[in-house]
């Protein structure tokens, strides 16, 4: 087991933290971006919310990664964490990726989909909570954590969930009567912001490759 309350424990928790603040900053930006009174500078503000919370998402990976080379552990056991945490910081990276299309390209979610956008954004939030637990689960209840990796398993069906809705709304919109360009704009942001579930997904299988890799 992985000793809680490690330095690198205190670092990890700190990296998580860190994306999730920039989680919780994207998904004010997003509520205003598909509110279709809100201004283009006020999104222009929420969107330096989000890159100051990716930046420092950015330095406490960094200083993850630091701490490893600290610590006495088995070179597959730093590959897996490195490969987590790093995975983590993608979900930060996505969240800055898809503000800054919004913002620079002036993208304004039809009404009629700003329910499903906050919908999936909100599955992705709960699947983050889980993948969190779960991290946390790896310094305190490995072994529990490998006796029943049910929590990942309830991460996959999120993302399924959110699958479901993307597919419903990739058809959707090339049956909007607007120019295919625009249709073009409004699918690559649904799909980025699906990526957000994706990723998350693909940090559940690391963690679940990394246990059964120490299963005894």
């Amino acid at each position: 087991m992985l000793k809680k309350n490690s330095s690198v424990h205190t670092m990890i928790v700190e990296q998580i933290k860190d994306v999730e603040k920039c989680i919780i900053n994207f998904e004010n930006f997003m509520r205003a971006a598909t509110t279709t009174e809100t201004v283009h500078e006020t999104l222009r503000a929420l969107f330096i919310g989000v890159q100051d919370a990716e930046a420092d998402a950015d330095r406490s990976l960094r200083a993850m990664i630091d701490s490893l080379s600290e610590g006495s552990f088995l070179p597959s056991t730093r590959e897996d964490l490195i490969s987590i945490a790093t995975s983590c910081d993608k979900v930060a990276n996505k969240c800055e990726t898809i503000a800054k299309i919004i913002v620079f390209q002036r993208f304004r979610c039809p009404a009629i989909y700003a329910e499903d956008f906050n919908t999936i954004f909100t599955i992705t939030k709960e699947q983050f909570e889980l993948l969190e637990n779960s991290i946390s689960m790896l310094f305190s209840k490995m072994n529990a954590l490998q006796k029943d990796p049910s929590i990942l398993d309830n991460i996959r069906a999120l993302e399924s969930k959110i699958d479901r809705i993307e597919d419903k709304l990739q058809e959707e919109i090339f049956t909007m009567d607007i120019s295919l360009a625009e249709k073009m704009q409004i699918s690559h942001v649904v799909e980025l912001l699906c990526d957000l579930s994706d990723i998350i997904e693909d940090i559940a299988d690391k963690i679940q490759i990394m246990l059964i890799a120490r299963k005894a």
